[in-house]
């Protein structure tokens, strides 16, 4: 063999012996890598599955203005959601134009639901230690409260009572520790021949 050619068959030899590690320690990486992404995915999906079981299974319904009430009557399988217990059972007011519902929260937060014979939450009342939960209880109105709120922070009006009169929704919150108390309804949802003052006395 010519001795270039040797010299040359060596150097090749030998780079080939220190590439085979890498090459297998890249491919290694890789794998590892993919493997990695794949776990993270599967336990990604499964996290959100388990949140969904928790926050839908089961029928439970919690009350939300422009929804149905805490446990709606037209669903005998919903029940209570977490936390919440009936204190008093749903009964016909308002000559049967609408019927009314008291709930309690895990907090000892009391909250009247006033439903239409649609079945459709129309208004809320709201007393107790701790302020309730604003944006599960006003639902998709929770939008209007948010701008009104942010608005009147621009305007430099701050502290109690929060107050919101829109068409689409009338609110008033006001209180300190232990001692919260309001209501919210969206005039467009009270039957016909109600009249809201009476209903939130």
């Amino acid at each position: 063999m010519h001795p270039r050619s040797a010299w040359e068959a060596r150097f090749y030899y030998t780079a080939l012996m220190f590439t085979m590690p890498v090459r297998s320690l890249f491919r290694l990486t890789v794998e590892t890598i993919f493997s990695g992404c794949r776990l993270m995915c599967c336990n990604l999906v499964r996290t959100v599955c388990m949140v969904v079981a928790l926050t839908s299974g089961a029928g439970q319904v919690l009350a939300a203005l422009g929804g149905a009430p805490s446990a709606a009557p037209a669903t005998p399988t919903a029940t209570l959601a977490s936390g919440v217990k009936r204190l008093a059972a749903t009964t016909a007011a308002g000559d049967g134009l609408y019927t009314v519902q008291e709930v309690q929260h895990e907090t000892g937060t009391r909250v009247l639901e006033y439903s239409n014979t649609a079945g459709i939450v129309f208004a809320l009342v709201w007393r107790g230690p701790v302020l309730p939960d604003l944006s599960a209880l006003l639902g998709e109105h929770f939008s209007t409260f948010k701008a009104e709120m942010e608005q009147a922070r621009m305007l430099g009006k701050r502290g109690s009572p929060a107050t919101v009169a829109r068409d689409t929704l009338v609110l008033r919150s006001s209180g300190r520790m232990r001692n919260f108390s309001g209501y919210a309804y969206a005039p467009a949802l009270i039957p016909a021949g109600v009249n809201i003052n009476d209903v939130l006395q």
